[in-house]
């Protein structure tokens, strides 16, 4: 049996501004009440994931809470992809006082819609 590994390298992680550029031109979306998802095939050998939090949503305490819950479900979760994705999370105002049960949900909810719409 072999265990997976849920680390979160700097290689899993959209670090320059012209990849979210790219990123955001080229890329699907998916909206819900909570999050905007920006996915599209990536151009690395592993999935990554970027994270868009701005002022507008709160303090700089709500929005690392944010940030914090994307990038565990992220973490936890990149291994049930078959293909590499170049992702960005967009927080929404809405998200603001979210539970972590919701975000993970919404996250799920997202993440299965972009498999899905690979698959057809």
């Amino acid at each position: 049996m072999q265990l997976q590994k849920f680390n979160f390298f700097k290689t899993n992680r959209i670090l320059k501004r012209s990849s979210f550029v790219e990123l955001s031109k080229s890329g699907k979306r998916i909206k819900n009440k909570y999050v905007i998802v920006v996915y599209s095939p990536g151009t690395t050998d592993n999935c990554r994931l970027g994270i868009t939090v701005t002022k507008k949503i709160g303090n700089s305490v709500q929005r690392n809470r944010l940030k914090r819950y994307a990038r565990e479900f992220f973490r936890v979760n990149k291994s049930r992809f078959k293909f590499n994705w170049d992702i960005n999370i967009i927080a929404r105002t809405e998200a603001v006082n979210i539970t972590s049960e919701k975000m993970f949900l919404n996250l799920h909810e997202s993440f299965n819609k972009i498999e899905e719409g690979f698959d057809n």
